[in-house]
């Protein structure tokens, strides 16, 4: 499947700028500027930050929180 992310802001370590991502079976395939790409599914992104490959740090690993533990360990 082929996701096509249009006229996002996309932030990487050095740049951010308008541009598109491309998405293919859960992997970035292509970053650009008006990629003009068939895809199944096209997200407008417009007035949104993308950040291709960004991690979310916010984790809990094997924390205990009100009498249970988190399943990531």
């Amino acid at each position: 499947m082929r996701t096509l992310i249009k006229n996002g802001t996309i932030v990487t370590a050095s740049d951010m700028y308008k541009g598109d991502v491309l998405v293919e079976d859960e992997k970035i395939s292509v970053i650009g500027v008006s990629l003009d790409i068939h895809a199944d599914k096209i997200i407008d992104a417009a007035g949104k930050y993308v950040l291709p490959g960004g991690i979310d740090v916010h984790t809990h690993m094997d924390m205990p929180f009100g009498g249970s533990t988190s399943a990531d360990d």
